[in-house]
């Protein structure tokens, strides 16, 4: 099993929780993805994934099709 990381995205355009639940489904459909947490108040995603299996940029792009914008934070 590989080392899974932890990334924080800030994420902005979300309007409710359901823009929230959208992004989680979204993120979370992606293989190597274990974990999605989205909280639209403060506009953080946090993603837990499999760097093996996905990347940070496979994230973002996945939180754009969604119809949100999301960058990486460290």
């Amino acid at each position: 099993m590989a080392d899974l990381k932890t990334v924080h995205l800030t994420t902005t355009g979300m309007h409710c929780g359901s823009c929230a639940m959208l992004i989680d489904m979204t993120v979370g459909d992606l293989e190597g993805v274990s974990e999605v947490k989205t909280d639209y108040a403060s506009g953080d995603t946090t993603v837990t994934f499999d760097p093996e299996k996905t990347s940070v940029d496979n994230l973002v792009q996945s939180v754009r099709s969604a119809g949100y914008e999301a960058t990486a934070t460290t």
